[in-house]
């Protein structure tokens, strides 16, 4: 088997040109590439990845990164949020929509979300709210919902809860009227049941600007 580090070889992983050689400062920038993948941060191009489920944490991981980006450059104007998650925590997702609304108000730094597979649920109200770019690949599939919840105890606690459920519906309601081309009963009256959006669709909704 030859050298996997054949002087001249070139190779492309995702969005980054891989270009190799057998010098070990070559190789070490080659891996170093994937470990910030791994960590799901690609510093050269500020692309922080969103996988999977939206969980409590996320905020602040994103923060973290955003953190670093500045450090790395203190003149960061805008960052990618690569998105492919089937939706999670609604709670979660307002915090970090408010956290990207915050780098745009206060410090001019636009959040560009790309979908890239799948925006379900709660990732759809991200990926809604983008600042920047928000843009899908072309069979990327969008859904949205009425919010679920699930509550168990006394006849006072279900009525509690029935009662935030509420205002969290209001606030993602407010969010998609605030960022696509419906208005807030519109989005209130066609959430009844999940409704599946493909990329077009998305796009003359107003829910992505752009499908790339």
């Amino acid at each position: 088997m030859g050298d996997l580090y054949n002087s001249g070889r070139n190779t492309t992983e995702g969005d980054i040109d891989v270009t190799y050689n057998s010098d070990s400062n070559e190789k070490e920038k080659y891996f170093q590439e994937f470990r910030e993948f791994d960590y799901g941060l690609d510093i050269k191009d500020n692309i922080i990845l969103v996988q999977d489920e939206i969980i409590s944490g996320l905020t602040f991981d994103i923060i973290s990164k955003v953190r670093l980006l500045r450090k790395i450059n203190p003149e960061l104007k805008s960052i990618t949020i690569l998105l492919n998650s089937g939706g999670g925590d609604v709670v979660e997702t307002l915090g970090l929509i408010d956290y990207i609304r915050s780098l745009n108000d206060n410090d001019g730094i636009k959040t560009n979300i790309v979908c890239r597979g799948m925006a379900m649920s709660a990732a759809a109200l991200l990926l809604s709210a983008g600042t920047g770019l928000r843009a899908a690949s072309k069979h990327s599939k969008i859904m949205v919902h009425q919010l679920s919840s699930y509550a168990g105890g006394k006849l006072s606690d279900l009525k509690s809860n029935a009662k935030f459920a509420e205002q969290l519906e209001d606030d993602c309601n407010n969010i998609m009227a605030e960022c696509t081309n419906k208005d807030k009963q519109w989005w209130s009256d066609n959430q009844q049941n999940d409704y599946f959006l493909n990329s077009e669709e998305a796009l003359e909704l107003g829910i992505i600007n752009k499908i790339i």
